[in-house]
């Protein structure tokens, strides 16, 4: 029989990896073998059969007119026309149908009639659902799915709105048509053209898919023996790319090269690395006896054999167990094993969980029994393979708000220790792997079992979902106790192999140091408090219970990486966003008064920090050494040179530096004001009353406005907003600004009227930056209108980021002179600082209208601390444009940004709800018509001035006109740099300036300041900054998105760098992030140019969000120039 290539499911494999789809065309005729359908697998067809049925039997109970043509004897060809002639006939629910389109065809399970949408068969037309016998709905589903929606349109002549997915118990899931077809066009179309020309071309290569392959085995007999570099452990896009252009093709190539000597372009760790593993790899090919060697850079510094602690009687090997959403909602953290020696009896303590509420019983018992056991056996440690369980307990106590100050506390005093990064830093082994089954085999350790593997495991508890077997339990309970035993063993093996030069690791921390803290015994108190008491509103008491203790867990991320950087290499800092590592001294440094000027020289790398910054040695372990690494005087990106100022008391800096961002700043204040307001609510103080309503999601209460009437009448916003914000009745006011439609002038038009009232304002945001922006409009406007204010900044004074000094504004850094200045009336005043400084105690229900800019930055938890301190709380952002940095695990709602609570999910605030500034001055309607239709509802219109810019485009632009446009990029291997692209920017830059550029009547020519460049990468920014200067295009504005919110130019070319899904070095909610994507077209007045290599888009999609995050890029393929 011939294998249907022109399915979903071939679809589906080909975003997995293309060349799957050669080995499935070439099965027979090459003699592949892949894995097949485990019986766990046949069973799970037989539940979704079972499952199918049974919503036939629910539909049949509905709908009259039902029509069964799956059980027929009927072949699939012979059911097209049986299908189309149900279809004709009306039928109101067709099972089991088959349809076709071109080469394409595909069995459904139902059809479902919709009365209202006509198609050719008359008044009616039909919708996909599919039954699928899971929790939530996967990408496989939904390229299913999306695929008989395609095959209906061409039978039915219409598109439908939606298709429909049904969960387990019977939970319907409809997906609009309209947010993912984009994304089924393109591939669909890829898919045909790879069948046609390309499936004999295409290679076995390395990438994520690999791990979870049935063809696995078959493309790493193919790397063997074409002695592929895709088989070297550790070596990723970039690397085989950089060994290609040396014309080091081969793993036997790369083994043969000398580990003392730095390959070209290569850092040297890197170098080593690499010579090193492919050497043991080829002698274990040849020899078959595993290899491992020590890795002799990491034998000093607390690293590698260096993080091993002195064995204890009594450690404990500790692994979990976990099922994703789709399986459990939520997921589910549903086994906890912990095996270990004592009093020479092995001991194995499972804790099973079925359920959130035993999840949370069982994450309490842990760690009573592991605080009792270190009672008994003090200096006992917890082992475990990896940082799962780390993150686990961490998302855990988060979420469930138990145990966290222990887990806390087991951190400190460095309970845990993960023989992952022994193995990785400490050794080099023969395996293209350390995950622990490859491990295994130094140590001759044997697995028993069906259960070979994590994600089977994963299989049997669903199956044990379904059947209630106990054999799946006892199965997946053997296998998580052998990997106990297996880390266990693992440790007495490392043990015996610890090279002498290597010490034991010590604790800094003693035992007694971690009683429980002033700020714990508050939290816990509270906790306690929040419980008993009566709160009316049952939603504002689970969110205060929710909210306590939130900025101790967006804390411990920052706190965590701060302590794991100190084990770290330069050269491991160098992949570190946060840090700039690896730099070199470029000499002696230079004396300035009581400090020293050091200049270092830095790699390309991605960073963050940014001049102006303190920063600390990130990998300090001299303890001679101070941490203080001083501040960042400048950063040369051309030069890639670092200049650093430091106290003559602190000493001397050494030749070699990473550097990275001090300890997480404490928040009591914050804390307190939280503790404040749970308190006024405990006792019904009736205070605070517009940060309640805001909780409370009420109508905004307004002078003469009556709720659920619109709030704004006429859309003249310069009169109508001022008087509603002055109107606000103790209450409180979002203003939705989409991009270009002046939110920071409505915001500081408002300020300016009611300092003329001589009202009391704050205003606050994320940063420093954004409160200094808003601060320039009033003082701006004040100055137009003659009106006379005082205003305050909080900031410090040697810091040039937190400084501003206007006219009516002055920067003060010390608190008597605000505490001063708030019992001064008759005089219109503001107080503007981040919400470090208006959570001072001395703010509260001072304050008449609290002003809060980039309120989509900004967190619930951080209105709950500062909203104390006004009468009127005045919002104003964007939820569609970039939101808040969160970092922690927090329960329910507790971690959301301000509006992102506000609004549930609404791209547009109601009328009724608050003002949604719907003009832009700033888009070309063809760029208006993507951002409005896409992120806007389409309530947001141009002014007709827009379109009155006009670039008159030199004839050999490659742009020709206004709007967005794409240019297909064709890159291999690139990750945060891409030489080509900025190929193109430059012939861009050059070719369309000079151009003659119209502006309303306003004629010049079109300049470097005419042009924004916008990259994600802070690596590929410096690249263009470096490059442009380099070929004549001086002081370009080039920066990452971040940067260049709230601006605008006439161009944006935008540069997104990385050759294909698996070299995008963060997550796909990043790099497709839907905010951030409308930021950066958005800032065009004119023209957006986007580059990107269309193999970004030819990835498989994780869960829903993904797929309706890439349709949006998918659109840009119909820009293409």
């Amino acid at each position: 029989m011939v294998k249907n290539l022109y399915s979903p499911s071939m679809l589906k494999s080909y975003l997995s990896c293309k060349y799957t789809i050669f080995n499935e065309v070439n099965e027979k005729k090459l003699n592949l073998k892949k894995i097949e359908l485990s019986k766990n697998d046949q069973l799970r067809v037989e539940k979704g059969n079972v499952h199918e049925k049974n919503y036939l039997k629910e539909l049949k109970k509905k709908f009259k007119k039902v029509i069964d043509r799956k059980n027929s004897d009927l072949s699939k060809d012979e059911k097209v026309p049986k299908t189309i002639q149900a279809m004709k006939e009306g039928w109101e629910i067709i099972y089991g149908g088959y349809l076709k389109r071109d080469k394409w065809r595909g069995e459904f399970d139902f059809l479902i009639i919709n009365k209202n949408l006509k198609s050719k068969f008359g008044d009616y037309s039909y919708e996909v659902i599919d039954t699928k016998n899971s929790n939530k709905p996967k990408p496989d589903h939904i390229i299913q799915l999306g695929m008989y929606t395609y095959m209906l349109e061409g039978t039915q002549g219409v598109l439908p709105k939606k298709f429909t997915i049904v969960l387990k118990d019977m939970i319907s899931e409809d997906v609009q048509v309209n947010q993912v077809n984009e994304f089924f066009k393109t591939h669909r179309e890829n898919y045909e053209e790879f069948v046609n020309g390309e499936i004999d071309k295409t290679k076995p290569e390395n990438c994520s898919f690999c791990q979870i392959c049935k063809w696995q085995e078959e493309c790493e007999k193919i790397w063997i023996n074409k002695d592929s570099l895709n088989q070297v452990g550790g070596l990723t896009k970039v690397h085989l790319k950089k060994l290609l252009e040396l014309k080091i093709d081969t793993a036997s190539k790369l083994s043969k090269q000398d580990s003392n000597k730095q390959i070209k372009g290569f850092r040297k760790e890197i170098s080593e690395k690499l010579i090193t593993q492919a050497k043991l790899q080829k002698e274990y090919e040849k020899t078959g006896v595993p290899i491992h060697q020590p890795n002799l850079n990491n034998i000093n510094g607390i690293k590698g054999f260096n993080l091993l602690p002195e064995p204890s009687a009594c450690d404990l090997y500790f692994d979990i167990e976990s099922v994703e959403d789709h399986i459990y909602p939520g997921g589910l953290e549903y086994l906890l094993g912990i095996y270990y020696i004592e009093n020479d009896k092995e001991k194995f303590k499972a804790l099973w969980s079925h359920d959130k509420e035993e999840e949370k019983k069982n994450l309490i018992e842990f760690f009573d029994f592991t605080k009792s056991h270190f009672k008994k056996y003090p200096s006992s440690k917890i082992y475990h393979y990896g940082s799962y369980e780390i993150t686990a307990l961490l998302k855990l106590t988060s979420l469930h708000k138990v145990k966290g100050i222990e887990y806390d506390h087991y951190l400190n005093l460095d309970k845990f220790v993960n023989l992952l990064n022994v193995n990785r830093q400490g050794l080099f082994i023969s395996e293209n792997s350390y995950s622990l089954k490859n491990v295994e085999k130094f140590y001759n350790f044997k697995r028993e079992g069906n259960v070979q593997k994590g994600d089977v495991s994963q299989d049997y508890y669903s199956e044990w979902i379904e059947t209630q077997d106990q054999n799946y339990l006892d199965e997946i309970e053997s296998y998580n106790k052998q990997d106990c035993r297996s880390t266990f063993e693992l440790h007495k093996w490392l043990l015996e192999i610890k090279p002498p030069a290597a010490s034991w690791f010590t604790s800094q921390k003693l035992e007694e140091e971690m009683k429980l803290r002033d700020w714990e015994i508050d939290m816990k108190l509270y906790s306690i408090k929040v419980e008993k008491s009566k709160i009316k509103n049952k939603e504002i008491k689970q969110l205060m219970s929710d909210i306590i203790g939130f900025y101790n867990r967006e804390n411990k991320p920052a706190w965590r990486e701060f302590f794991d950087r100190r084990s770290k290499s330069d050269e491991e800092l160098i992949d570190d966003p946060e840090c700039i590592g690896g730099m070199k001294s470029n000499g002696k440094p230079t004396p300035e008064k009581r400090s020293l000027i050091y200049s270092y020289a830095f790699e390309d790398q991605d960073f963050k920090l940014r001049k102006s910054k303190k920063v600390i040695i990130a990998n300090n372990q001299d303890i001679e050494q101070k941490d203080n690494a001083g501040t960042i005087l400048d950063i040369d990106y051309k030069k890639k040179e670092v200049l650093l100022k430091r106290g003559t008391a602190s000493g001397i800096l050494p030749p070699i530096l990473s550097i990275g961002p001090n300890k997480p700043q404490g928040n009591d204040k914050l804390i307190l004001n939280t503790y404040k307001f749970i308190d006024s609510l405990i006792n019904d103080e009736k205070k605070y009353k517009a940060l309640n309503d805001f909780l409370e999601k009420k109508h905004p209460n307004i002078k003469d406005v009556k709720e659920g009437e619109k709030i704004i009448q006429n859309d003249e916003f310069d009169k109508e907003i001022p008087k509603i914000i002055s109107n606000l009745n103790d209450s409180y006011i979002y203003i939705q600004g989409p991009p270009g439609t002046g939110k920071t002038y409505q915001a500081a038009n408002a300020i300016t009227e009611l300092l003329k009232q001589n009202k009391k304002i704050a205003i606050t945001g994320l940063s420093h930056k954004v409160i200094h922006n808003l601060l320039y409009r009033v003082e701006e406007m004040a100055a137009k209108k003659q009106i006379e204010f005082v205003g305050y900044k909080r900031g410090n004074l040697e810091d040039d980021d937190q400084i501003f000094n206007g006219e009516y504004i002055q920067t003060h850094s010390k608190d008597p002179i605000f505490m001063d200045a708030l019992e001064e009336s008759n005089v219109g005043q503001i107080f503007a600082g981040t919400k470090f400084h208006l959570s001072s105690r001395y703010y509260d229900e001072k304050i008449d209208f609290l002003f809060i800019d980039e309120a989509g930055q900004v967190s619930l938890a951080d209105l709950i601390s500062i909203g104390n301190i006004a009468k009127n709380i005045v919002l104003i952002g964007d939820q569609n444009q970039l939101g808040q940095p969160i970092k922690g695990n927090h329960p329910n709602n507790s971690g959301q940004s301000i509006l992102d609570y506000l609004l549930e999910g609404k791209d547009t605030i109601p009328d009724d709800r608050g003002i949604f500034l719907n003009k832009t001055y700033r888009l070309h309607s063809k760029i208006n018509n993507f951002i409005s239709s896409n992120f806007y509802e389409e309530r947001l219109i141009c002014d007709e001035r827009t379109d009155k810019r006009v670039i008159h485009f030199n004839k050999n632009s490659m742009i020709k006109d206004s709007g967005i446009h794409f240019i297909e990029m064709k890159h291999e291997n690139n990750i945060q740099t891409s030489l080509e692209e900025f190929e193109v920017v430059n012939k861009l830059m050059k070719q369309m300036m000079g151009s003659d550029y119209e502006d309303n009547g306003k004629k010049r020519k079109l300049n470097v300041e005419d042009f924004l460049i916008i990259s994600p990468y802070n690596t590929q920014v410096n690249l263009l900054i470096s490059k442009l200067e380099e070929a004549k295009i001086k002081n370009p504005k080039v920066g990452t998105i971040d940067k260049f919110q709230g601006q605008e130019a006439p161009i944006t070319i935008i540069s997104m760098t990385s050759s294909d899904s698996d070299s995008l070095p963060r997550n796909k909610e990043f790099f497709f992030s839907r905010n951030r994507l409308n930021v950066a077209i958005s800032r065009a007045q004119v023209a957006s140019i986007i580059l990107f290599n269309p193999l970004l888009l030819d990835s498989s999609p994780k869960n829903l969000d993904h797929i309706k995050l890439m349709n949006n890029f998918f659109k840009f393929l119909n820009y293409k120039i």
